[in-house]
């Protein structure tokens, strides 16, 4: 076989943190210097949101810039981490540093990343979670909020985050940072970047980042779950021949090794509703304080990922009139490995009796009954090629206009050295996916006043989407001497039933924009804009085969300005028409549990995002605060469970749910609930703290209090997480010369809110009165408080 605390004490906590300086320096309004040194004025903060640049104030559209300052002074290790600091993001991470779930303005997102939120590398699509991406040495972070889908295409239907490398400058740069912390935590990065010769430059970095896991495992003696490791190296070469010409080409290196991810199963013995047909639970679900997984019975247990990215482009500004020509190409090899333990606790669950597996009818072709079903370890390699062409006229012309095309193939396919036998035979290979898109894109800006601008853009995309069921021999992958010691060996038996699906997606996606600056630190801008994310297919024995495509129409308007004693102050409010939203589901199918999308519907969602910065005593003492009110709600779509919960058998026909029968579908109505994982309110709120000590030191001190409302864990809008309120501090001092020390602490107020809460099923608990499986949720605990030293060095 192949083996591989009191509330008085929180208040005195806040209080007296506080006098050292609670919160946050500016998201959108900093300088590239030191976190400490004075903030510059919005107008003069660029981002290529667009795809080119722009400040802050020009920009129409709501988006958060965090430069490598930033990102220091947020104490973020991950994008994920950004999101407590960005109005209307928010992130959930149930499994670890695999299965990112970033919603941006209420487009709820259960178990995949693709579609909904697009990650960019220079603008360059990042296929991929990206919960493990390294911010030590990369220039900017930008969240742009809202549809994307015009500018940045495919996979941005609520938003898009473009993270921004570092180019060298003319003289030699470089930092070196390092972090010790509790749970054994070490980190090491260093970036160093120059010119080689005239008109050539290099930039270089590596980060090595170690940390123990924080639990217990009660299944494995001696375990911890939630160890995390990665290594990644970029380099790159920067050319400037002449005036006209700029290129570059980069590589970024990725490796993460992480071990089981800490998740608990609630039993269903807590559920507390709807006892009598489907149980449920209902209310706060309770912080999990003990966890388990068989990782010593799987095959390569936790997460692998390695990726090799490839970005190269080249600009040319035509005989220097303004006119710009500029291609760009990606290239990314990604091989993804995942061990689980499906039952989310230390008990070693079988589908079959074990007492029976192998006998009689129990008696399966292939079968190794030593082996769960829920055990399992599953490979993906991902290989995706993209390519982008544009020509833009003149940035300083009243009327300019950009035209380009965009191609990308994007294809994923299981790895069979992942595959095992089980308790019910052979494990299927993953089906293989690809992707094609083509798109034509252009924009159009035309100042009507030295005021007023007004802009059009408009994208039009083709997706080709195909899924082939692949088969395989069991003799090709398994060896002669291990079949000889399962049920009923045939090294002959071909696993799978081979099959193709072909589907076409066409959109035609715009975007206007209006924009008024009255003033140079003032601007109001008003938008229409409409994003979409292509369907696509579930495995074929899933209970839909395909989900159809999502679409958001996004109506805004929005304030910029650092007007009336702020640094900065935005404000924006929204309406969103989100029709066919994907989310997932899971079911049991030839006895393996596993996950579809399915459309609910239809949504709403309005909302307003507030954010700003205000010095209190000048640069010495600065409060900063976001806000964001979330009002989502389903207005039409159904959920057969909760028919199911409501009206019991009669809404079964054999073992299946039948929303034809009597009021069956009027009971599974989801009208008016809230989309899950949605707070209805979420910010942070705080100061920072900084003042001289001599000509060459400073002091700095701060805290960040974050806030989450409560969020559903699924439509039915029974089971929910409670509210959220973390604190984060810190301390140090930084000399002129680029030293700078740290001491740290996250989440030392111990909050103990669950980061996600996963609808599953509780497979060793009796059938439910309806003949279902039981209702089991898995609670994936909070971090516990850390705290640490980090000193870096620039120069």
């Amino acid at each position: 076989m192949k083996k591989t605390k009191s509330s008085a004490h929180r208040v005195a906590l806040i209080i007296s943190t506080a006098m050292i300086g609670l919160a946050t320096t500016p998201a959108s309004a900093q300088n590239a210097g030191d976190p400490a040194a004075s903030t510059e004025s919005a107008d003069a903060i660029v981002v290529t949101a667009r795809k080119r640049a722009e400040t802050l104030l020009e920009v129409p559209i709501a988006v958060n810039a965090f430069n490598s300052a930033l990102i220091q002074d947020k104490m973020a290790q991950s994008v994920s981490d950004l999101a407590a600091f960005t109005p209307g993001f928010q992130m959930q991470q149930s499994f670890g540093r695999g299965g990112d779930r970033p919603v941006i303005r209420g487009a709820s997102n259960i178990l995949f990343s693709d579609g909904k939120v697009g990650i960019f590398l220079d603008g360059a699509p990042y296929f991929g979670d990206f919960s493990s991406l390294d911010l030590a040495n990369i220039e900017r972070v930008e969240v742009i909020k809202g549809p994307q889908s015009a500018v940045f295409g495919r996979g941005t239907l609520s938003g898009a985050v473009n993270v921004v490398l570092k180019r060298p400058t003319k003289d030699f740069e470089g930092r070196v940072s390092g972090t010790l912390a509790n749970f054994d935590r070490r980190e090491l990065s260093a970036s160093l970047s120059g010119p080689i010769m005239d008109g050539i430059g290099f930039q270089a970095g590596l980060k090595l980042f170690d940390i123990d896991g924080q639990w217990k495992n009660d299944a494995v003696r001696g375990e911890r779950l939630g160890d995390q490791s990665s290594r990644q190296y970029t380099a790159g070469l920067f050319f400037d021949p002449t005036e006209d010409i700029k290129a570059s080409v980069r590589w970024l290196h990725q490796t993460d090794d992480d071990g089981h991810f800490a998740i608990g199963l609630q039993p269903a013995s807590a559920n507390n509703c709807f006892l009598s047909t489907r149980p449920y639970y209902c209310g706060v679900v309770k912080p999990m304080t003990r966890f388990g997984a068989n990782t010593d019975r799987l095959l390569r247990p936790g997460l692998y990922r390695n990726a090799d990215r490839f970005i190269g482009d080249i600009s040319w500004d035509i005989a220097g009139s303004g006119y710009e020509a500029s291609f760009q190409a990606g290239y990314s090899d990604l091989q993804e490995v995942t061990g689980l333990d499906q039952t989310y606790d230390a008990r070693g669950v079988y589908f079959l009796p074990q007492s029976l597996c192998g006998r009689s009818f129990y008696a399966l072709p292939n079968q190794d009954c030593r082996k769960s079903s829920f055990e399992t370890t599953t490979g993906t390699r991902r290989k995706t090629q993209t390519y982008e062409g544009r020509l833009t006229s003149p940035s300083a012309d009243r009327f300019r206009w950009r035209l380009g095309m965009f191609h990308s193939v994007d294809k994923q396919s299981g790895m069979s050295e992942y595959l095992e036998l089980n308790e019910v035979g052979p494990e299927l290979l993953d089906d293989t996916r690809r992707v094609r898109n083509l798109a034509f894109f252009g924009g159009l800006d035309f100042d009507v006043t030295r005021t007023v601008t007004v802009g059009a853009e408009l994208r039009h995309q083709i997706d080709k989407v195909r899924s082939e069921t692949p088969t395989y021999r069991i003799g090709d992958v398994f060896s002669a001497d291990y079949l000889a010691t399962v049920v009923l060996p045939n090294p002959n038996t071909i696993v799978g039933v081979a099959g193709t699906r072909k589907a076409t997606f066409k959109a035609t996606l715009p975007r206007v924009t209006v924009n008024w600056k009255p003033e140079r630190n003032l601007s109001f801008y008003a938008q229409f804009s409409q994003g979409n994310s292509p369907g696509g297919f579930n495995k074929t024995s899933a209970p839909e085969p395909i989900f159809k495509e999502e679409k958001l129409t996004n109506y805004e308007i929005g304030m910029k300005t650092s007007k009336f004693g702020f640094d900065y102050l935005n404000l924006s409010a929204f309406w969103q028409d989100y029709k066919n939203q994907v989310l997932t589901n899971t079911y049991v199918a030839n006895n393996v549990v596993d996950s579809y999308s399915v459309n609910i519907g239809r949504t709403r969602i309005r909302g307003i995002e507030l954010e700003g910065q205000l010095p209190l005593v000048g640069d010495i003492l600065k409060v900063q605060f976001n806000y964001t009110f979330l009002d989502a709600e389903i207005r039409k779509g159904v959920e057969a469970e909760k028919a199911l919960e409501l009206l019991g058998r009669s809404c079964k026909t054999g073992s299946a749910v039948n929303l034809d029968l009597p009021g069956c579908r009027d009971a599974a109505s989801i009208a008016g609930n809230r989309p899950p994982l949605v707070s209805k309110h979420s910010g942070t709120v705080g100061l920072r703290f900084q003042h001289p000590v001599d000509d060459n030191w400073t002091v700095f001190s701060g805290a960040d209090v974050i806030y989450r409302s409560s969020y559903f864990d699924q439509v039915l809008n029974l089971a929910e997480s409670g509210a959220s309120t973390q604190m984060n501090v810190q301390f140090g001092l930084h000399d002129s010369h680029g030293l700078r020390v740290t001491v740290y602490g996250k989440n030392v107020l111990g909050d103990e809110t669950p980061l996600g809460i996963l609808r599953y099923l509780d497979f060793a608990a009796a059938r439910t009165p309806t003949g279902d499986y039981a209702r089991g949720f898995g609670i994936t605990p909070a971090r516990k408080p850390e705290y640490g030293l980090t000193v870096s060095k620039s120069f």
